[in-house]
């Protein structure tokens, strides 16, 4: 075996944080690269792709190495492979082996589901109209692979026959499609992989919810964490690895999941468990107070405690006032961490802060309301504090003094002047020169202190 005067690989992840769906690794060459990111807006929801492009042809011993890594990163559903249009110097015989130690290798590396995707036609460079003579190496690698999946039982895609006689999907080099050409290649991926996905779907009823709990089951920071959907919606639950909590304690995070975890550490430590249900653009709206509904009926059906401790960072803010607003009975505190208060700061940037005119469009949607009607709203946290003042709860303020995306002269210094003039429980932790990064504290022992008292 000769290596080309050139070798690379590619490994490249997409909706990394989706990780309650069925995984995909393509694995494959420039032509994997080319489809990669069509068929992960194809699968956007109902799975998350990860691509692996190599110039290593089977055979080659620096191939399992790299194919290591891109089996490393999390646990893998479905490998969608390929190998054939580099290395074309190599003869039939050493492509015959190396592919079948290949296939042996993923099996004994991953129980993923296996497809062969067949390689694509060689083209005269600047005439694709025309096959070039290394075409004929492309078929018999295909035909060799084709017996070799069949006796391995591994169904195949054919892309070979799909761009054949296809000049208009070609880029014109020999190799690689035009965008037209791409799309012909995703939709045929995603008819193969479609009834795989259907065939995932397993939800059933648990105490009257539907859902695949406990979901999928991965090492998070040495902590069990559950991936599962639950009435459709994606939510995440995390055990302790100590005996948990007598009284089953929890902590909602309603935003940004994962990011900034030192009070979920230091819960997860004392026997707590953290929860999250998605609601992503939704403002607090009555929609993410829906979700939030679910969520908690679902754990307490489950034995956890029915009141929660809820976590609001930034427009996570929104979310955990307005649902806490709702149902205070459910509600043992509340920490506020650079949290919005008013949409009209953030997103609308009706303040002195600079807003985000996307999000506030989103935000818009997700109320429906005209810019007009959000505007005249009175239903925003900052507005709408006495009912958390009169059940009291208690609240915790962790703010940014110099934060430059939500000001807190708009946003948690008027929560704290209001709330106390109501009466509530209130105390606040001052990040003097912080801006709206990072969230929390390195050391969280303050925030814990605050739960853990008012528990």
């Amino acid at each position: 075996m000769q290596r080309e005067s050139i070798e690379w690989c590619q490994f490249y992840w997409f909706d990394t944080a989706a990780v309650h769906l069925p995984r995909i690794l393509l694995i494959g060459d420039s032509i994997v690269a080319g489809h990669r990111q069509a068929l992960a807006e194809r699968l956007k929801g109902r799975a998350t792709v990860a691509a692996f492009s190599t110039s290593k042809i089977v055979g080659d011993p620096a191939l399992p190495r790299e194919l290591a890594l891109a089996l490393a990163d999390a646990p893998i559903d479905l490998i969608v492979f390929n190998n054939g249009l580099h290395g074309l110097d190599c003869d039939d015989a050493f492509y015959r082996e190396g592919l079948r130690g290949f296939v042996d290798l993923l099996r004994q590396s991953t129980r993923a589901r296996l497809v062969w995707r067949n390689s694509t036609p060689i083209t005269v460079q600047g005439a694709p109209a025309d096959l070039d003579a290394r075409d004929a190496i492309a078929v018999r690698r295909n035909a060799i692979a084709a017996d070799i999946m069949a006796q391995a039982g591994i169904p195949a895609v054919d892309l070979y026959a799909a761009m054949l006689g296809h000049p208009e999907f070609s880029a014109g080099d020999g190799f690689h499609y035009n965008a037209a050409g791409v799309a012909v290649q995703a939709d045929l991926l995603e008819r193969q992989i479609a009834p795989f996905l259907a065939g995932l779907a397993s939800t059933v009823r648990v105490n009257g919810f539907e859902t695949d709990y406990p979901g999928r089951v991965t090492d998070w920071r040495g902590f069990r964490r559950h991936d599962f959907t639950l009435e459709g919606l994606a939510c995440v639950l995390v055990e302790p690895n100590v005996p948990a909590d007598p009284e089953r304690r929890w902590f909602w995070r309603a935003r940004f999941f994962g990011a900034f975890p030192f009070v979920d550490f230091a819960l997860l430590k004392r026997g707590w468990h953290v929860a999250h249900v998605a609601v992503d653009e939704l403002y607090g709206s009555p929609e993410s107070n829906r979700r939030f509904d679910v969520l908690h009926a679902f754990l307490v059906s489950l034995g956890f405690n029915r009141k929660c401790v809820l976590a609001g960072f930034s427009r996570g803010g929104l979310d955990s006032c307005n649902w806490a607003v709702r149902n205070p009975a459910k509600v043992s505190s509340l920490y506020l961490d650079n949290a919005v208060c008013d949409f009209k700061s953030w997103p609308g940037g009706k303040g002195r802060g600079p807003g985000d005119s996307a999000s506030w469009h989103r935000c818009l949607a997700a109320w429906g309301f005209t810019e007009a009607q959000a505007l005249a709203f009175e239903g925003n946290p900052v507005d709408n504090l006495k009912p958390l003042a009169d059940a009291r709860i208690p609240l915790l303020l962790v703010c940014g003094d110099a934060d430059e995306v939500v000001p807190p002269d708009e946003n948690s210094a008027i929560v704290e002047r209001r709330y106390r003039d109501l009466g509530g429980d209130i105390e606040i932790i001052h990040k003097p020169g912080a801006g709206h990064h990072p969230h929390s504290l390195v050391d969280p022992q303050p925030i814990v202190d605050f739960i853990l008292r008012h528990r």
